[in-house]
């Protein structure tokens, strides 16, 4: 019984561990969004997370898209399927239909984009408190003979479990809260003298971990995706349903560098906040991309 409480409570632990950095990037994504000028300022509203007030959107189909996204990249994160996720903001590419080539003709989409900005969030994981361990990690049950202990040092082992998951706890609540308050802090995006607000949108990526990547099929022909052994049901069956799809690389990165070439690069990530909480088995960098030869 004792060991079924403690599976319990770590299980618990874990969930507010996702929950937690879940509503944090979705609070995060909806004042970038603000911040960036991608929808009219009164299409906003005021939440608060944490104590601390940001702007949210309030269009329907804005929220669907940013939750339903974080409802599977969280887990793909914790799981360790995942190791980042970027948030770019795209511009739709027009051409002038005046055929003189002089200016005042009436613009025409042409079906393409380009990315302006990237803001890239880089995970790394390890199960420490939140883990999926669900023996205590400062007092084994057994000892050398293989016999239980008493019942009181079982006891005190998931005692001081609970107060170190409390702890670890309020510590990411805290790195989370300054995260939210980094963001605030950055200052809005210059727009170019030619752009308009209705040829911008954004969109949502998850990166998978490179390292043994494998796909594999099941009995029934599900194409599982795996990293190092690890697996993540909601990822799966996102994509399995056709939820979600792979693009190409390249479709989430800068389509030229800063001297206009074409090079379909990640960019330098400038760090706007960094996160290492050992307690909780988190690390994560909050960055800013710019074009690799941008200075």
């Amino acid at each position: 019984m004792a060991s079924t409480n403690h599976a319990n409570a770590v299980s618990s632990s874990s969930q507010q561990f996702t929950s937690l950095l879940g509503c944090t990037m979705e609070s995060i994504i909806h004042e970038l969004l603000y911040s960036r000028s991608i929808y009219p300022p009164d299409s906003y509203v005021h939440h608060r997370h944490l104590g601390v007030r940001f702007h949210c959107s309030r269009v329907p189909q804005v929220c669907d898209y940013i939750s339903n996204f974080l409802k599977v990249a969280v887990p793909s994160i914790v799981s360790g399927v995942g190791d980042s996720i970027s948030l770019v903001i795209l511009e739709e590419e027009v051409a002038n239909s005046n055929q003189s080539g002089t200016s005042g003709g009436q613009q025409q989409r042409i079906g393409a984009t380009k990315t302006l900005e990237r803001f890239v969030f880089q995970f790394q994981i390890d199960n420490i408190i939140y883990g999926e361990d669900t023996k205590p990690k400062h007092i084994a049950l057994h000892n050398d003979g293989g016999n239980m202990l008493p019942m009181d040092i079982q006891h005190e082992a998931m005692k001081r479990d609970t107060e170190l998951a409390s702890e670890a706890k309020t510590q990411m609540e805290r790195s989370m809260r300054d995260c939210l308050l980094q963001v605030l802090s950055l200052r809005g995006r210059r727009r170019s003298k030619d752009e308009k607000a209705e040829n911008l949108s954004f969109k949502l990526c998850l990166h998978v971990a490179e390292e043994d990547m494998k796909q594999q099929q099941d009995d029934n022909d599900i194409v599982v995706a795996s990293v190092s052994g690890k697996q993540c049901p909601e990822l799966v069956t996102a994509v399995n349903q056709g939820e979600w799809f792979q693009p190409e690389e390249s479709s989430c990165l800068f389509s030229t560098n800063a001297n206009g070439n074409a090079n379909g690069s990640k960019g330098l990530i400038r760090p706007i906040r960094h996160v290492n909480l050992p307690s909780c088995g988190i690390k994560m960098q909050m960055g800013f991309a710019v074009p690799s030869e941008q200075n």
